[in-house]
């Protein structure tokens, strides 16, 4: 379950001075609150969702929305105040950014690292291979490798899942016969789409 909402935090508090207040009719000054609101994924925050401001007379007590002072106490509080929302409000976006770049780098690395593996097979290498049926896939392991061939054997289970094959990656479960494949036919699957990853322990 993902845990998301909106909070607030205090970015400023001051005063205004010599305002008249239209609660009391006194000349008075207005204490005031400017509350940054963000949203927030599992408590972390993750972007500014934008600002409100409160404000108390000094006289009266009388609490206020900005909407419903007059235009001369709003141009005196907007000249003095233009507050920026806080870095941290932004910590929850910089994450998903990050985890992107890393997600990204590690398919690339593990697409490299397949190519290095396709071009240079060792006994051991398991490969995904789309199954018989589609939207279905297993495994191939190699058992034998000479200069222009490779030997293989299968998993005898197929899940629909691209992920699900590491859990049919046991050992008992590889006695489908055995095949041979030339190096050029191994590359053509790799092209192809059909040998779509590749685990080196």
């Amino acid at each position: 379950m993902v845990f998301f909402g909106s909070r607030a935090s205090k970015l400023k508090e001051g005063r205004i001075s010599n305002i008249k207040c239209t609660n009391c009719d006194t000349q008075t000054s207005m204490d005031y609150s400017i509350f940054g609101k963000y949203a927030h994924i599992y408590w972390i925050p993750t972007f500014p969702t934008g600002k409100k401001s409160v404000f108390e007379c000094t006289n009266c007590k009388r609490t206020f929305k900005k909407k419903e002072l007059t235009q001369q106490i709003k141009h005196k509080f907007e000249l003095e105040n233009k507050p920026s929302f806080p870095i941290w409000y932004f910590s929850g976006l910089a994450v998903i950014i990050g985890i992107i770049f890393i997600g990204i780098w590690i398919s690339k690395q593990n697409d490299l690292d397949n190519e290095d593996y396709i071009s240079a097979p060792q006994v051991g290498d398991v490969y995904s291979v789309k199954g018989n049926q589609e939207d279905y896939y297993t495994l191939a392991k190699v058992t034998k490798v000479t200069n222009d061939s490779l030997h293989l054997i299968f998993n005898d289970y197929e899940t629909d899942k691209r992920t699900g094959v590491n859990k049919i990656d046991k050992d008992e479960n590889y006695t489908v016969g055995r095949f041979n494949y030339s190096r050029a036919e191994i590359l053509a699957l790799f092209k192809d789409n059909i040998i779509y990853d590749i685990d080196r322990n």
